[in-house]
């Protein structure tokens, strides 16, 4: 049986990113992770959480769709 951790908790690894470019592997690293210890169907629940955690320009230009 596969334990997954809650959306809630798994959200504690995902730091916010500001686009720093020293910070964006371990974004990745980590939202990455997270998506691998949730149950598959809180995975669009989960996305929407971590594009939050998204700020600066890197939020601009998802808002701007570029």
């Amino acid at each position: 049986m596969t334990k997954y951790i809650s959306v809630g908790e798994v959200l504690k690894l995902v730091i916010p990113f500001k686009g720093e470019k020293w910070d964006v592997l371990a974004f990745i690293a980590n939202a990455d992770t997270a998506f691998e210890v949730i149950d598959p169907r809180n995975e669009g629940t989960l996305f929407k959480f971590v594009l939050t955690r998204i700020g600066g320009e890197p939020r601009t230009a998802f808002a701007h769709g570029n």
